[in-house]
């Protein structure tokens, strides 16, 4: 069977409109994605945010909420997986919003991977991006510090038809992932395009505020052209999921 892609809610949060797609205004409720591929391997990509009472104490602008059924252990049940099924684990990047929920895999044999850049930088970023990863800096530990990660540099195949390769730009160090399932090739892209506006079919793609507004372009025209099926990184269309109304 050609590897499959599953797409799945796991909390949302309030965010500037304009940190998704530039030059949007007000305020919108974003949703925290995972995505379960079934290939060779089980590989689930992203892990989402912390426990909502501590992301609360740290991140209280953003509201983070979860809904019943959507903490991650709880989807990988409703997906027939316990952590020990899951082969691998693909951190696109390191903001706090994607790389919490590391805990289950702690007793299982599961790979975590992450771009080697990204990881450099993650240890010790600038003061203006010290809060997005946690730093030690601010007297914070970053969920993945203690955890045995495993740096990928460049484009790596994971297993027959799945591989990871960089999108830099969101931050320095971002990867996605190309799957080839019977329908063509599936680009989770994460946030090297978080939404479906940042590309629109009529027009010039559009950054939210990336770290490197030249490489967000270069990778977001990469994703674009190697993607016949496009999963974003904060894009309701592609869950079977309402908000739950925090805007």
């Amino acid at each position: 069977m050609p590897p499959t892609v599953t797409p799945r809610c796991c909390g949302s949060f309030r965010v500037g409109a304009d940190l998704l797609v530039a030059g949007a205004e007000g305020v919108v409720e974003a949703p925290a994605i995972v995505y379960l591929i079934d290939a060779e391997e089980t590989i689930l990509v992203d892990t989402g945010f912390g426990p909502v009472d501590l992301m609360a104490e740290l991140h209280p602008s953003y509201a983070c909420h979860r809904e019943p059924g959507q903490k991650l252990d709880a989807i990988l049940d409703d997906e027939g997986y316990a952590p020990g099924d899951i082969d691998a684990v693909v951190l696109s990047h390191l903001d706090w919003d994607h790389c919490y929920g590391l805990g289950p895999f702690d007793d299982a044999d599961t790979d975590i991977y992450v771009q080697r850049r990204e990881l450099a930088y993650a240890v010790a970023p600038y003061p203006m991006h010290a809060d997005r990863y946690e730093a030690t800096s601010l007297g914070r530990e970053p969920p993945w510090l203690t955890v045995d990660l495993t740096p990928l540099r460049g484009e790596t195949a994971l297993c027959p038809g799945v591989t990871v390769f960089p999108t830099p730009g969101h931050t320095v160090g971002h990867q996605s992932v190309a799957v080839e399932t019977d329908a063509g090739t599936t680009v989770v892209a994460v946030d090297a395009v978080q939404t479906f506006e940042n590309v629109p079919d009529d027009g010039d793609p559009v950054p939210g505020l990336p770290m490197d507004d030249l490489a967000w372009w270069e990778s977001a025209t990469k994703v674009v052209d190697r993607a016949d099926r496009l999963l974003p990184g904060h894009e309701w269309g592609i869950l079977g999921v309402e908000p739950a109304g925090l805007v």
